[in-house]
This record gives structure tokens, C-alpha cells and sequence, in this order.
């Protein structure tokens, strides 16, 4: 097993996510891997950070009605 994050790297982590969403959700029906690139942070978060954070970004910018799933 890995070592524990920080509080301060867990913050780093979803702060990057957070912004790399935002950026590729403006060009979401433009650009088609916009949905990949959101797809492989949203993995990365739930994998270091626990699903409940990839699920709380899932929320926040409303990515249901794009078809990403809570608790998915």
C-alpha cells in the first residue's frame, strides 16, 4: 500500500482536477476528448481521494445531464 497523502496534496489533487474539469467542460460538445480527459481525472480523483470526491465534482458542475453517474 502507498503512502498517505497529505492534507495539503489532497487539496492540490482536487484543486487540479477541479480545474482541468472546468476547462474541458467549456469545450465539452467541441472537442471530443473533452469527455475522455473528464473521465480519466474524475478515475484519478476517485482512485486517490476516494469516490465521494469524484462524486462531489460530479455534482458541482452538474455532470449527470452530460451522462457521468453518482456513485458510478
Amino acid at each position: 500500500m502507498g503512502r498517505k497523502l497529505s492534507d495539503e496534496r489532497k487539496e492540490e489533487i482536487y484543486q487540479d482536477a477541479y480545474e482541468v474539469i472546468e476547462q474541458n467542460l467549456e469545450t465539452l460538445d467541441l472537442k471530443p476528448y473533452s469527455a475522455n480527459i473528464i473521465s480519466l481525472r474524475l478515475a484519478s480523483v476517485a482512485r486517490k481521494l476516494g469516490k465521494s470526491k469524484a462524486d462531489d465534482l460530479i455534482k458541482e458542475f452538474g455532470l449527470e445531464q452530460h451522462g457521468w453517474k453518482i456513485g458510478g
